[in-house]
């Protein structure tokens, strides 16, 4: 039988209409024959539990039953264990949901698979979220790709042509092959992208460009050199930030040539900076470099903001090579400059763009009021550097270098180790028992960081807290979320290492 004619006897009521349980030349057409159909209520509803469950393993319903497609052979993959497939069942229904990606992550390391009962929820969160199916699909099996061909939303997990999708299939679906195959397979994405491109919808060229960020290289810039001229400005602003980051691009060097000429250092006791502003200029606005600057941006004039971008856009060691100085005497030099704001914005970008350590590190000092900039510039530096850096914040005696840190550590999405994760704790615990009021970014953040905090502390994590504190009500369930996940980031562990 139909859904739609179940959902017609529910509305109509039972004692008007009996369900009709009609056989089908299948397993499903067997199963509901066999309900009784005396009780007509327990019929009707053991009827819906039977297709809703048909439906959610991606079967269709049909009025003219089809026969069924081959049954799939037996997998050799083993399961995960039961506590692990628990866990990944809990995950699946919400509960601790930002960990799945660490948990598929380490169950392909078993070289195990999920067992069937969890394949359709996690299809589903496959299909919702693109950034899962690296880690999911080794963990699907070859039960969870013979699924997945029953379920159109499930298609990501099917081994297709991808040539042929790229030029039929929907926009989500092409989006996604793009990136699948540019995370594996680079320039075989930027084939596809180049054949395309002139046909292609404004509205999907920016996703598409997008993706090009990952894996850049120099077999990209013949393409985005040409993209430059794309008459929507936004493309041409994205092709530009993508050129660059590739310090060999021909917009790189036009660049790095103009940068070059506007700024001298003299040399002396105390060496100092001239520096001349750039007009405007046809082949600069090509290259990405406007007269206007954004409402959101620190107030700067039209030949001031361009002087910004154009060294915001260039690598920040073509300085240190130009003039042999290190980031540092440069900055020093640049201190009485009546353009230094221009030029401090342009080599934070700079050192952001090109993730160069050492002008991130040199940076850092001057912006560590700034918190969004300092997390950008923190992200640039190698994790030793980056942990040493944030634990002399915390060492510091001023409460503005404690609270940078804690900041910073908001972005930082990466494992952390055992000494700066006990700093951090310990820096939380502090905030509380100088009777602080609970910084909604830091509420909000405590939960982040237990994922990044090593699960072996769970236990220690969880004692020395001030509960006795005036705020302690207020911090609690912040504090007791994080602790939470901790240990069950603790548990999933050994979970699947069982």
């Amino acid at each position: 039988m139909a859904w739609q004619e179940l959902v017609t006897c529910a509305l109509l009521g039972t004692e008007r209409q009996a369900p009709q349980l009609i056989a089908g030349e299948n397993a499903l057409g067997d199963l509901l024959t066999r309900l009784n159909s005396e009780d007509r209520e327990g019929a009707l509803l053991r009827a819906a539990g039977t297709l809703a469950l048909w439906r959610r393993a991606g079967q269709k319903l049909a009025s003219n039953p089809r026969p069924l497609s081959p049954p799939c052979p037996p997998d050799e993959t083993p399961v995960c264990g039961a506590r692990a497939s628990e866990h990944l069942t809990l995950m699946l229904q919400g509960h601790y949901a930002e960990l799945l990606p660490e948990w598929l992550t380490l169950l392909r390391a078993t070289g195990r698979r999920v067992p069937e009962e969890c394949l359709p929820a996690l299809l589903d969160a496959g299909a919702k979220q693109a950034e899962l199916r690296p880690a999911l699909l080794p963990a699907l099996g070859q039960r969870g790709r013979w699924l997945a061909r029953h379920q159109t939303a499930w298609s990501f997990a099917v081994e297709t042509d991808d040539e042929q999708l790229w030029q039929t299939g929907q926009f989500e679906e092409r989006l996604a092959l793009l990136r699948q195959l540019r995370a594996i397979q680079p320039e075989c994405a930027l084939e596809l992208l180049t054949a395309t491109w002139k046909d292609e919808p404004v509205r999907h060229r920016k996703p598409f460009l997008q993706v090009l960020a990952d894996g850049l290289s120099m077999a990209d810039e013949p393409f985005l050199e040409t993209v430059l001229d794309d008459r929507n400005a936004e493309i041409a602003r994205i092709t530009a930030d993508l050129l660059a980051r590739l310090p060999e691009s021909r917009l790189a060097q036009r660049l790095t040539a103009q940068a070059l000429a506007l700024l001298r250092l003299v040399p002396g006791k105390r060496d100092r900076l001239e520096v001349s502003l750039p007009e405007e200029d046809a082949t600069l606005s090509r290259d990405g470099i406007t007269g206007s600057p954004p409402a959101a941006s620190v107030k700067l004039g039209e030949k001031a903001w361009r002087l910004s971008q154009i060294i915001g856009a260039i690598p920040p060691a073509a300085w240190q090579q130009e003039w042999q100085r290190t980031p540092a005497q440069i900055l020093a030099a640049s201190r009485d400059n009546e353009w230094r704001k221009a030029l401090l914005e342009g080599w934070a970008r700079a050192a952001e763009r090109h993730r160069d350590p050492d002008w991130a590190e040199a940076l850092l000092p001057i912006y560590s009021d700034h918190a969004t900039l300092t997390a950008a510039l923190a992200a640039a530096l190698p994790p030793e550097r980056l942990e040493a850096y944030l634990l002399n914040l915390m060492n510091e005696t001023s409460s503005g270098g404690r609270a940078t840190a804690l900041v910073v550590l908001s972005h930082v999405e990466r494992p952390w180790s055992v000494a700066l994760a006990r700093a951090m704790l310990e820096q939380v615990r502090q905030r509380i028992r100088e009777d602080k009021q609970p910084d909604w970014w830091l509420a909000s953040a405590l939960r982040g960081f237990a994922r990044w905090i090593p699960p072996e502390l769970s236990e220690e994590a969880a004692a020395n807290w001030p509960r006795e504190a005036k705020q302690w009500r207020q911090w609690e369930k912040a504090v007791e979320d994080c602790l939470d996940q901790l240990r069950f980031r603790r548990k999933m562990r050994e979970a699947i290492a069982e």
